[in-house]
């Protein structure tokens, strides 16, 4: 039975097995996302995106030079 797979066959559907794989995690996290409680979706949004918020409002400033990471 096993004997008429052929190898080509295979290759054919690998690409397709992969978009499927990828296409359910990305279903999956949109679900996800859509079923996410207010309270931790407004926690979500508050967390920081820097680790210092003081050097965005240099860098706002200083657009000409480089900002450097105090330690």
């Amino acid at each position: 039975m096993f004997k008429r797979l052929s190898y080509e066959e295979w290759q054919s559907m690998a690409p397709i097995i992969a978009f499927l794989l990828t296409f359910a995690v990305f279903l999956f996290q949109v679900v996800r996302a859509l079923c996410i409680k207010r309270d931790q979706s407004e926690r979500l949004a508050r967390l920081p995106l820097e680790d210092n918020p003081s050097t965005s409002s240099t860098r706002e400033e200083n657009d000409s030079t480089p900002a450097t990471r105090k330690p």
